[in-house]
């Protein structure tokens, strides 16, 4: 059960990670893996990440808050990470 669980945050921080990543780098991996992953079209906009991008290159601020944030969003995944692989260490 810790393995899954440890495999799970890794997921879950990598996909957090890309956050960090410039907008380029992010679409595309975004269109690489619908490739890969291909599923069912829902767009209620067609490029909603574009749309970020132009709101954080006209406000600064917003894009320090959403770093800010998902800076946290990371460091508690990699907290929860350390917590899970120290736990399976002891087990093993």
């Amino acid at each position: 059960m810790l393995v899954i669980a440890l495999v799970g945050l890794i997921i879950i921080e990598i996909g957090l990670l890309e956050g960090f990543l410039p907008y380029r780098w992010q679409h595309a991996i975004h269109q690489q893996s619908e490739r890969i992953f291909p599923r069912a079209k829902y767009d209620p906009h067609p490029d909603m990440g574009w749309e970020f991008e132009l709101d954080y290159q006209q406000h600064p601020s917003h894009r320090v808050a959403m770093y800010g944030f998902l800076g946290a969003l990371v460091v508690g995944a990699a907290y929860l990470i350390s917590k899970v692989w120290r736990r399976l260490r002891r087990v093993s």
